[in-house]
């Protein structure tokens, strides 16, 4: 469904060894086509999702030229540690590509390494 109303979306899924969720990565195509003229300044966090699948959302948001806050990508993950980010990372990396004038701000957690 996501696919017809919004064309270039990006999914990953991940599933470990019995075939139970470990990664999601969702990207809607119009905020890669729009990531170009936004700051290249990403603001990268994780919280915790308090239902009975628990889990850590991770989130990937820039601003606008407004100062408006401008998500990019969303992950779900098992939790928030070193190889989940690094999953997530790289997903962001292949949508948004790399560039030495991409700077990143995050909350310093201890699984999150540049």
């Amino acid at each position: 469904m996501l696919e017809k109303v919004n064309p270039g979306k990006i999914t990953h899924i991940e599933v470990d060894g019995d075939n139970r969720f470990k990664y999601l990565f969702l990207d809607f195509g119009v905020a890669i086509k729009d990531f170009k003229f936004m700051r290249k300044v990403l603001e990268i966090d994780g919280t915790f999702l308090k239902s009975q699948y628990k889990g850590i959302l991770l989130v990937a948001i820039t601003q606008d030229g407004n100062g408006q806050c401008y998500p990019i990508a969303w992950g779900i993950v098992d939790s928030e540690n070193e190889d989940a980010w690094t999953w997530f990372l790289s997903k962001l990396k292949e949508v948004i590509g790399d560039s030495d004038k991409l700077a990143f701000i995050s909350d310093r957690a201890l699984s999150i390494h540049y």
